[in-house]
């Protein structure tokens, strides 16, 4: 008896926290190692396909004191993979007949209709602004080729929001209050903050706030319990910590002298705070979301499933193709040059492949070389978690970490680890 407890024992703790995920597997390896290596605090990975996950694993632990292990369902801050919960919103607006795609968006926003292009600055630094040809439509801010742009990657808006013109990452609304367009709506494609007004669009369409509409339109049917812009105080526990590596500026060199690793965490920005349900200000369509795997799986499997999730129709068929179907090229979808260290990297988003883009998601016409199939879509979040969507293999991915800079060089590794292993995988 003693015997079988301990071998008991050992076979209960020698498994990774997931219902199909057993230590000797690729996949497994793929979201340790890098834990063990101490690349990264916490990993998690789901995989998944049209009738529900095959796969799920997390390891490490949710903060630095290690005081909780993380789990499948940690709950994460998602940051711009709400992006695509607000582009279905406003497909299913598009699918009642309430919303023309086509529109532009200043029939929707009147605070819209003096939107101006910044074209540089004169020699006394005051910013050029002029009337653009046209406004940019709904579908362009699906698709990032609005003319809205993220300070963070355009040196211009970050120039403007330097000099107070526009608020910066964390002012909420202010961040797009003011912001003028960076090009003529449609010539290109860069990525910005059109999604945000979506959202707004969303809310003034439906007549609720976005975190209310997507409680009943899309959180609530889904199933989706741990999605939310509020955290509850019962839930606090569960939420990951933000981290940073240590390399962005000499106070974080000083604060990772007492970490084992590059990864830091910064006091009021790292800890998680709960709030009361729908108590914010101003709900953002292109972040700000927490959730878990599992329930973002949820959304994704809905999209392989033409639009349905169990008896409940999110989507029409039609809405899923526009989704996946290519709206614009350009030779730099996907990638930017960092304005702000702190937060982001450098990024391509593109992996090096052709990249087009759809409504919400970044589109691969020849795949990638890490295994996702032609006409696969993908995006993710400031914080390093991402996911991609493969309508051909019937299967989506997910993985997420805590930290920042964007395009985290261990992130991206392991994110291209964990899908190599689950190609390698369903090709058995």
């Amino acid at each position: 008896m003693l015997v079988q407890n301990i071998l008991l024992f050992f076979l209960v703790y020698s498994v990774s926290t997931g219902l199909f995920a057993l230590d000797s597997t690729p996949l497994n390896e793929a979201l340790r190692e890098p834990v063990l290596d101490k690349r990264l605090n916490m990993t998690i990975g789901v995989l998944g396909d049209s009738r529900g996950l095959t796969f799920q694993a997390a390891h490490g632990f949710t903060s630095l004191a290690q005081e909780h292990p993380a789990e499948v369902d940690t709950i994460i801050a998602i940051a711009s993979m709400t992006k695509l919960i607000t582009t279905v919103a406003a497909l299913q607006l598009h699918d009642e007949g309430k919303l023309d795609i086509d529109a532009p968006v200043d029939s929707y926003l009147a605070e819209l209709a003096n939107l101006k292009k910044l074209t540089g600055f004169d020699d006394s630094g005051a910013a050029i602004l002029v009337p653009p040809e046209r406004k940019p439509t709904v579908r362009e801010l699906m698709t990032h080729t609005s003319g809205f742009v993220y300070s963070m990657w355009n040196r211009n808006a970050m120039t403007a929001e330097e000099a107070g013109l526009t608020g910066d990452l964390l002012s909420g609304k202010e961040m797009i209050a003011n912001a003028p367009i960076a090009f003529e709506p449609g010539t290109r494609w860069e990525y910005g903050i059109g999604t945000d007004w979506l959202g707004l669009i969303v809310e003034e369409v439906s007549g609720l706030t976005l975190a209310k509409y997507f409680d009943e339109n899309i959180f609530g049917p889904l199933q989706m319990k741990d999605s939310f812009y509020e955290i509850p105080e019962q839930k606090i526990e569960r939420v990951a910590h933000l981290l940073f590596r240590d390399e962005a500026n000499t106070i974080f060199k000083f604060l990772s002298l007492f970490s084992e690793s590059d990864l830091i965490e910064v006091p009021l920005m790292s800890a998680p705070r709960a709030s009361e349900k729908y108590s914010s200000a101003h709900y953002s369509g292109g972040g700000n979301l927490y959730s878990t795997l599992p329930d973002y799986a949820k959304l994704l499997q809905c999209l392989l499933s033409n639009g349905m999730y169990e008896e409940h129709r999110i989507l029409s068929a039609e809405s899923i193709n526009l989704i996946f179907t290519v709206e614009i090229d350009s030779p730099n979808i996907g990638i930017a040059k960092t304005q702000a260290p702190l937060f982001t990297n450098d990024i391509d988003m593109s992996f090096g492949a052709e990249a087009s883009f759809g409504l919400g998601l970044l589109l691969h016409p020849s795949g990638i070389e890490s295994g996702r199939h032609a006409n696969s879509g993908s995006w993710g979040g400031l914080f390093n978690t991402y996911f991609w969507i493969d309508r051909d293999a019937d299967i989506y991915g997910i993985f997420a970490t805590q930290v920042a800079p964007f395009f985290d060089r261990a992130s991206i590794e392991t994110l291209q680890a964990f899908e190599s292993a689950a190609y390698s995988e369903t090709a058995q």
